[in-house]
């Protein structure tokens, strides 16, 4: 019976969370309510915070499962690369923000805009997304350790990866308050800090 229960209980967080996504790209974040993902998932909203103790809590879990897949999906290209480790930070940072047009702009630009709240949701959410954005940051200073004989003098691996991720969140708010920014257009423009940053450090 145990063992039906907690199939029951993992069968119920899977569907909470194919609707809550489901939803979400519909609706918004702040039009979408924790009954609305109920009655789509087909559980009591009691039962959803069981589960889950906010929207916000759901929301960075839906994150953070995503986050992990590309992270699976980009473990060769961190652990195995043996060339240009600006080729790969370029290309890790283009899988990473590919996690973005997982949603549409309006979809972010009002996420940016729950952030700014200080109504504890607003906070767990811009703590949570910051984590997520560590990860980011760690996967650079990885590569960048891994490629270390490829650089003319030793590099400060925490600076250089903070100085990465400034550029892509940059590059990244122009492109989702800016619906006439293209994704190549943001990925070219990306591309062009990152090899700026490392510009005159790499040997020959």
């Amino acid at each position: 019976m145990s063992g039906l229960r907690e199939e029951k209980k993992k069968q119920n967080q899977l569907n909470i969370i194919q609707s809550a996504k489901k939803i979400f790209t519909d609706k918004g974040f702040q039009n979408t309510s924790m009954a609305m993902i109920a009655k789509d998932a087909k559980v009591g909203t009691g039962t959803i915070y069981n589960y889950f103790p906010s929207k916000g809590a759901l929301l960075l879990t839906i994150f953070a499962e995503e986050v992990a897949q590309l992270e699976n999906d980009n473990q060769s290209l961190i652990a195995d690369y043996n060339g240009n480790p600006v080729e790969s930070i370029t290309q890790l940072m283009t899988e990473f923000t590919a996690f973005f047009d997982l949603y549409s702009k309006s979809f972010w630009r009002e996420i940016m805009h729950a952030m700014t709240e200080e109504a504890e949701e607003s906070i767990h959410l811009r703590r949570g997304l910051f984590g997520l954005d560590e990860e980011a940051m760690l996967w650079v200073r990885q590569i960048i350790e891994e490629n270390a004989d490829c650089f003319l003098t030793p590099i400060n691996t925490e600076e250089a990866a903070n100085t990465v991720y400034a550029a892509a969140m940059m590059q990244m708010f122009s492109y989702i308050y800016d619906d006439s920014i293209t994704r190549d257009q943001f990925l070219h423009r990306l591309k062009q800090q990152i090899e700026f940053i490392f510009a005159g450090k790499l040997k020959d």
